[in-house]
């Protein structure tokens, strides 16, 4: 559950009593990564997701339609209804290291990034993870729980404008090749892209 509760910081949820919709979605480039996570959803809650492709944005739509898991979801998630409010829950706060570190893969997983040192051309100066959100305080906290581990991180930084939006974010950065392979042993990814990013920088440290 904790590494699903990661991986929701770049979900959807969607409300509406008088039409009896009570929806939970998840969108992601990668099929694989949205199947692995239809599997999770399946196992914890008992119903297959519906996944699609979205033509538009060429992008994979988990979708769960259910009253009962939208309001679990809310409930443990501790969901505000507003992103840049959206704290992280009190209970994975309190939560042992292993609970932890499964909650940063999955937020690592869905709104995390690592260069694409496949290709070996990042040099070991740029090699960086980092985490993206619109809620600085989320990143705060998230900050606090890698240090906990022993991986040392940047400052939150921002707020930072993306052409053509209103909303800024705020970034969570992980430097260097050192701390960025302790990020790869201690925590991983499950993400088929990533965790093969981070397997390599594994290695190379």
């Amino acid at each position: 559950m904790a590494y699903l509760l990661g991986a929701l910081r770049d979900g959807c949820f969607t409300k509406n009593e008088s039409n009896h919709i009570y929806r939970v979605r998840i969108y992601q480039k990668n099929k694989e990564w949205i199947e692995f996570l239809g599997d999770v959803t399946e196992r914890l809650f008992g119903k297959k997701p519906k996944i699609s492709i979205d033509s538009r944005d060429e992008v994979w739509n988990l979708m769960l339609n259910s009253r009962r898991i939208y309001e679990e979801l809310v409930g443990i998630s501790e969901y505000t209804g507003n992103q840049k409010t959206w704290n992280i829950p009190r209970e994975v706060l309190d939560s042992p290291s292993e609970i932890q570190k499964e909650f940063i893969k999955g937020f690592f997983d869905s709104e995390g990034g690592v260069p694409h040192v496949e290709n070996g051309m990042v040099e070991g100066k740029n090699i960086v993870v980092h985490f993206t959100q619109s809620n600085k305080k989320c990143l705060e906290e998230l900050k606090y729980m890698i240090q906990r581990l022993g991986i040392k991180t940047g400052k939150v930084c921002g707020p930072y404008y993306k052409e053509g939006y209103s909303n800024p974010f705020f970034r969570l950065k992980i430097h260097g090749r050192k701390e960025v392979a302790k990020f790869a042993h201690v925590i991983g990814s499950l993400h088929p892209e990533k965790q093969r990013r981070l397997l390599i920088l594994g290695k190379d440290a």
